[in-house]
Parts: structure tokens; sequence; C-alpha cells
């Protein structure tokens, strides 16, 4: 199929866990001869073949047929199937190779291999089919179609997501993106378009697939087995995000690092079945962003992580920061020169976080002023209430309420900011905000800042009503947060937060209900592992149009897979606080940051 097979040969990407980086020029790769790689993805789906093919005999009659696609990547481009069809594993598996080997004669194309096998094949016709999909949250269709009984025209789900083949028409209809579908018929499988009267035909069929991956950059990595049918379908069965938290963090913390610029600024996101560019910006989520990075840093012990957070702050302390008095405050220039109570406090809290790890107090009298016009400019200090949004004009109220997490990230930012210098005057505007909260059952609302602010402020103030306030918001809605189908991460970090809280309880002796605590702990582990089915792992960002820059990060499945920044930023902090709870990762290295140039 391709000559060299077995050489070494020089790549650009290390892949360590996914954790896809640019490496030195002259790193090399050893890759394992291809054909001894196909040869372990067909044996470890030999023990699937038998249980499809008698699945597979209700759609095709007396002599069932195993159905099998074959896709590759390079890791820089996105992979090409081939399906081939036969009565037998070997027959089908010869079909698909010898199609994918036309398609792609480079051996460089197979870095990443994937192969699985449909089964539960259902008919409909496709008036139901349509009807279906239009009724399905986006991207949640979780099925692969084809248009033929026989897989000529067949499609799996990973690929359809891949190139936007469920999408929405002018009027935010879901549908079937025809269009699209041919496109990637004649640009990836060279084929002729679907034919015009395919709406026509009498059935169309949907099919799910159990699968095998192998990544033959990691020669020590073993075939992965991928999860069939549920909301993971598609991605590797094992290990499971409580056994594999390190990859998880220091993965997409090398993403985030990636998409730092040179002048400190991020690369804000992508739509990646395009690769579109987000072109919007929010020094509030740069920020915070700045702040998961450090948090990845610590929990990993990788340097490489957080190299370029200091650039990070240094722009927003360049570009954002605008004296105000003897205040400070940080400025939206991107969002009408706007001043929001929410990016004062993501500065306070990075500058915090990277101060207490490092020792660095450079970035400090900066957090304190900003921290000063928190107080001065947004609280209202005879009823504890924060304004929202100030005009960037003449610093007067623009928006009395936003957003609502603004509120227990702004008193996070002024109890962390509290740590670091023992200021009274933080703790007492905090309590000030926090006496608020309760007075107004601020807990309804179940925001994850909100936790925060209930752990933080009651290691100082260890008041009953400030603990029960944080129980209440951590239980009052916990069905909602177990059984929710997005990956809302969150909510990983609202349930942690309050487990960290209640931990303090117990070892204070105070009273919490024994019923309460599994309940709690049932929520964390499933909301931790239903965070990993939004982690682009090899075997599905293979599918999208450049798998290599997305790869170990995590996206948004009904925003279109929408990768950013601060999207990513919330599943580091979940599982660092997880991790750090459970004891699932082991810090490497010193904490020093490279020396400034």
């Amino acid at each position: 199929m391709a000559a060299g097979c077995g050489e070494v040969r020089p790549f650009r990407w290390d892949l360590a866990g996914a954790g896809v980086r640019r490496v030195r020029a002259g790193d090399f790769v050893q890759l394992r001869p291809l054909k001894a790689d196909l040869s372990a993805l067909r044996d470890a789906l030999q023990p699937l073949s038998a249980r499809v093919l008698a699945d597979n005999s209700s759609h095709f009659g007396r002599t069932s047929k195993i159905v099998l696609f074959l896709s590759a990547s390079s890791v820089e481009r996105r992979a090409i199937s081939a399906c081939g069809t036969g009565n037998t594993l070997e027959t089908a598996w010869k079909a698909a190779v010898g199609k994918l080997g036309k398609l792609l004669p480079r051996e460089e194309d197979w870095r990443w291999v994937k192969a699985d096998l449909a089964h539960s094949i259902r008919a409909w016709s496709p008036e139901a089919l349509v009807s279906e999909i239009a009724e399905t949250r986006r991207n949640f269709f979780r099925r692969g179609i084809a248009f033929d009984p026989n897989f000529n025209m067949a499609f799996m789900e990973q690929e359809l997501n891949g190139i936007g083949g469920i999408s929405f028409d002018g009027e935010k209809r879901l549908i079937l993106r025809f269009d699209r579908i041919n496109r990637y018929l004649k640009s990836s499988r060279k084929l002729a378009p679907l034919s015009p009267d395919v709406g026509g035909r009498e059935a169309w069929y949907t099919f799910e697939t159990s699968g095998v991956f192998r990544d033959r950059t990691r020669p020590d990595e073993p075939v992965r087995t991928l999860i069939s049918g549920g909301y993971g379908n598609g991605i590797r069965a094992e290990p499971t995000a409580a056994h594999d938290l390190r990859n998880l963090v220091e993965s997409a913390g090398l993403y985030l690092a990636r998409q730092l610029r040179a002048d400190g600024s991020f690369e804000y996101g992508y739509f990646p079945v395009g690769q579109e560019p987000i072109g919007t910006y929010n020094i509030l989520r740069h920020s915070s962003t700045l702040y998961s990075m450090l948090e990845a840093w610590e929990a990993t012990g990788n340097r490489e992580i957080a190299a370029g957070v200091e650039k990070g702050l240094d722009y927003v302390v360049r570009e954002a920061l605008r004296p105000a008095g003897d205040r400070a405050v940080v400025v939206d220039h991107a969002n009408k020169g706007e001043i929001r109570l929410g990016a004062q406090a993501a500065f306070i809290l990075a500058v915090a976080k990277y101060t207490g790890l490092t020792g660095d107090d450079r970035y400090l009298d900066a957090a304190r002023r900003v921290a000063g016009a928190i107080v001065d400019r947004f609280l209202d200090s005879s009823t504890g209430g924060f304004v929202h949004v100030l005009d960037g004009s003449d610093l007067t109220v623009k928006e009395a309420f936003r957003i609502i997490f603004y509120d227990g990230e702004a008193v996070l930012a002024l109890l962390r900011l509290h740590e670091l210098d023992s200021n009274p005057l933080w703790l007492e505007k905090a309590k000030l905000a926090f006496d608020n909260f309760v007075r107004t059952d601020h807990w309804k609302h179940f925001d994850h800042w909100l936790a925060y602010c209930s752990n933080e402020i009651t290691r100082y103030l260890p008041q009953p009503q400030y603990f029960e306030f944080g129980l209440k918001n951590a239980f009052g809605n916990l069905d909602f947060i177990y059984h929710r189908d997005t990956a809302y991460p969150t909510f990983l970090e609202l349930l942690m937060a309050s487990w960290k809280m209640i931990g303090r309880m117990r070892e204070s002796g105070l009273d919490i209900r024994e019923d309460a605590h599994p309940a709690l702990l049932a929520a964390i582990h499933h909301r931790a592992e239903h965070l990993r089915y939004s982690r682009f792992y090899p075997e599905m960002a293979m599918y999208f149009l450049k798998p290599g820059s997305i790869a170990g990060s995590f996206f948004i499945r009904h925003h279109a897979f929408r990768v950013r920044i601060d999207d990513v930023e919330h599943f580091i902090s979940g599982y660092c606080l997880y991790a750090a709870a459970f004891g699932h990762i082991g810090a490497g290295g010193d904490r020093v940051l490279p020396e400034r140039a």
C-alpha cells in the first residue's frame, strides 16, 4: 500500500496522550509497519464480528453481511473513510483496505487508524428520519446514515459530525446538509454526489457502530476499544476519567498554551468543522484562561503549560488596565470599552493564583488597585449588592445586572486577595456581599462561583448560615446536574467546591445528613466521566478539518463542537479540583517558570 513501512520518518507532532504540541526540529517518531498495525486492528474486531453478523441478519436476510468502515488520518488533515462489505470479517476488511489504499496511497496519511463495524441497522422512510433529525438536539443525533440498503453511500456519525452534515438551515431547523455531504463525497471519497432522487427512495437506514482505534504515533499504546452507543459513542472506553486525569488536564493545558500569541493575547477559539476562527474577544475569559493554565501547571508540574502566563498577564496590564484615581479598572476594549465586574474579578484571581504559586508579586499592586475599584465602584456599601457593568467613558453605571456569575466571582476574588495580603478590608467587603447573598436566597441560581466563595468564606468565617447557603447551592439542583445531557463543565466545579466545604464541615463535627453525602459523591463521579465525552480524543478529532490542532482540547457539542479558550478552562478547573480531592494526579517537577526574556 505504501513503500517504506517501518522506516524512521520525521514527524512534526508529539502526540503524548493526544496532548498535541509542536516538537523541536530533528525529533522523530518511530512507526511500526503499517501491515502489523492493520492486523492488530482486524484482530481486535474479530470478537465483535460474530455478534454483528447475527445482528445484521435482520437487515440483510439469510446471507448476512459484515459492514466495515476503515478510516485513516495524517493528523494534519481530515480522515478519509472507506466502506467494505462481505460475508465475513476477512472479506469486508479486504474490501475496505483496498478502497482506502487507493484514496490514501502514502503511509504518512495513516497515522491515526480506526475501524468500525455497523450494526443495529434500522429502516426509516426519508420523511420520518428527517423529522427525527429535526427534533433532536443539535449534534446529538448519534447514529450513522446509509442512503441505500447495501451501504454504497453510508456515513458514520463521526463523519457527519466532522463535516457538519447535520446542521441548521436558514430558518434554524436541523436538516441533512446534502451540499456538504456531496462536497465530502467528491473531495474525500472521490465519488459522484448523491443523485437528486435520493429523497424519493423507499427507505433510508440508520446504524450504530462498534469500533477500535490505533494511534500509530504512540507505539506503546494498545489498540483502543471504543464505546458503542450512548453519550460517549465512538471514543475510547478505557481509561476512564478517574484513571486518566493527568492526561486530560495536561493535554488541555498544552492546548491553551498553544493558543497564546506573541503579544500575549489568545487565539480565542474555533468552530472545527471548517476550522473557522471565532472573531470576538473577551478580556474576562482571557484572564480566567490564564488562571486555569496555572491550575493545570500546579496539578501536573508541566512547565510548558504556564510558560506564557506572564506574557498573558502583561497583555492585560498593557492593553486593558486603566487608572481610575488611585484605583484601576480592567477595560474590555473588544466589547464597547465596557468595564465589567467579572473582568475585574478574573484578573485578580489570575494574579492571586500566579503570586501564590510563584512567590512573584510583580502584579499584586495592580490586583489591589482593581480590588479597590470593585469595593468603591461596584459594591453598594449599604446593601452588599453589586452593579455589573460601568460605562468606559465616565465610569457611571451602564447596567446594574448583566449575568449572575459576576457576583460570586467578585467575592471569591476579594477572598483570594485577602489570603495573600491579609488586608481586613477584602474580608470585610466579601462578608458584606455574602450576607446579601444569604439574605436574597442567591443560592437559587445554583452557580459554581457561589460554591467556590461559599467554600472560601467559611475558611475564615465558619458561620452556620454560610454553610447552609453552600449546601443549598449544591443540593438544590443535584438531580438536574446528574442527568444533564450537555457537558456543562461548571457543574463539576460546583460539585467539587461544595465537596471541599462539606469535608471541612465533617472534620469540624458539623451536622450534615449522611444520605446526602453518597448522593453528592455519585453526582461528582458521574459528571467527571460525562465531561470526558466532550474531549477531542484522536479517534474523534480525526474527522474534523485540522485534527492535530484540536486534539486534546474540549468542545461544546451543541454549539457546533465549538472549542473556545474559556470552554477548555472550565474542563481543566473541574478536573483539577476532582484530582485534588481524589488523588489521581501527582504533581511532578518544580513550579518555577522560565525566566522572563
